[in-house]
């Protein structure tokens, strides 16, 4: 069944998609970030959890509804603060502005390479054993050491994702 879809711009540069006999205003994951102050890889994010459903892809970009984003950009994230014991792993951040859900990579990093055994209890009891088996077997290779890596994958019980090649080969090439 195909689809007849017809993307328009008018003169103030607003993009209106034409699907189905209704017309609906359209953004690109680049108006999105803009709108959402966020990047465009969260905004990525946002679409592949669901928060954001896009309504076409047409030439390669991902077309979401203008009214949708515009509405998440209105509607705070869910405050999922990080325990103040957490405080000494991240000595760059401002410990508050930190969410445990949003920046998980950030915080599974730091917690499984250097975090003590309440950091690591507190990381147990936030995520589930899916969330962490996950992050190990996407970024576990990237952001974590090697030691660190394997002891992680063997408690888990998963198989790490593939090494970057500098991480294989030992050397670092610029």
């Amino acid at each position: 069944m195909n689809i007849e879809r017809r993307l328009t711009q008018k003169a103030d540069g607003t993009l209106l998609l034409e699907s189905g006999g209704k017309v609906a205003e359209v953004c690109t994951v680049s108006e999105a970030a803009r709108t959402l102050k966020r990047t465009r890889r969260q905004v990525y994010r946002y679409i592949e959890t669901g928060l954001l459903r896009p309504e076409a892809k047409m030439l390669g970009e991902w077309l979401l509804d203008a009214e949708e984003v515009r509405r998440a950009a209105s509607r705070p994230l869910s405050v999922q603060p990080l325990p103040r014991g957490l405080a000494p792993l991240f000595p760059e951040y401002d410990i508050s502005a930190l969410n445990a859900g949003r920046d998980r990579t950030l915080v599974l990093a730091r917690v499984l390479e250097n975090g003590g055994r309440a950091d690591v209890d507190w990381a147990f009891r936030r995520y589930s054993r899916a969330e962490l088996a996950a992050f190990i077997k996407e970024d576990g290779a990237r952001l974590l050491g090697p030691r660190s890596l394997r002891f992680w994958s063997l408690v888990l019980k998963v198989k790490p994702g593939e090494l970057p090649e500098w991480r294989r080969s030992g050397t670092w090439r610029a």
